[in-house]
């Protein structure tokens, strides 16, 4: 039996944090670098700034538990 893992994205909306939980069968790291797009803002004098989407919606973190809720 495969071991089932939940991600919890955190998301920024104008209320303020939201959230979307999913199943997972693989790492959250691994489900996280194939699902989330990073973008990159070049600001003045060299510096940078990523942001992380998913489906629209900016990421601002993630939570992982490999036990199901109660």
């Amino acid at each position: 039996m495969e071991k089932i893992i939940i991600i919890t994205l955190l998301f920024l909306t104008p209320e303020g944090i939201g959230n979307e939980s999913f199943e997972i069968f693989e790492s959250c790291g691994s489900w996280y670098e194939r699902n989330v797009r990073v973008l990159e803002k070049k600001k003045k004098f060299f510096s940078k700034r990523y942001y992380y989407m998913y489906k629209g919606k900016q990421v601002v973190g993630y939570v992982c538990n490999d036990r199901l809720p109660t």
